[in-house]
């Protein structure tokens, strides 16, 4: 990683509890992830919490599956991002976002449901763009059989965006 990753606050563990409750008042989107999910990625440094905005990613040594589209190494995959209502705002939401894909490492990818309009709006007017659709597997869901798109975006994406 970079130095950029240096101006971010990570998650500590003693906050995985008011993370997995953030986590559980949009359980339906994130219904396939537990509090043991958030306290690997808070270890393994993949779990981002400042100013009320949660990211959680992977960068990837390996090839890796989205659903059925595969990303490959040298990229990273933004696994979740939610906005804690009580703690931030949309502005703040915005600038975390944009400072994630310029520091991540090569073109950030991820999955979303396809009936997640909101996410999908999001993901749009940062000016990501849909590179496909897949299957998404939600292996321990009631959203098992669900489709979505694979968003993509890339650091020059963003470089003008903030003005």
């Amino acid at each position: 990683m970079n130095d950029c990753w240096n101006f971010f606050r990570y998650a500590e563990i003693s906050q995985s509890e008011e993370i997995t409750a953030l986590f559980n008042k949009n359980k339906m989107w994130f219904s396939h992830l537990d509090k043991n999910h958030f306290i690997r990625k808070i270890k393994k440094k993949e779990c981002i919490y400042e100013s009320g905005i949660l990211i959680t990613f992977k960068i990837l040594s390996s090839s890796s599956k989205l659903g059925t589209f595969a990303v490959e190494p040298g990229n990273t995959i933004l696994e979740q991002i939610i906005k804690n209502q009580e703690k931030s705002n949309s502005d703040l939401l915005r600038h975390t976002f944009i400072k994630f894909v310029n520091c991540a490492v090569g073109s950030v990818y991820l999955a979303v449901n396809k009936k997640n309009t909101r996410a999908i709006n999001f993901y749009n007017n940062m000016k990501m763009e849909i590179v496909s659709e897949t299957k998404l597997d939600y292996k321990e869901s009631s959203y098992s059989c669900e489709f979505g798109y694979i968003f993509k975006g890339r650091k020059s994406y963003f470089k003008n965006f903030a003005n």
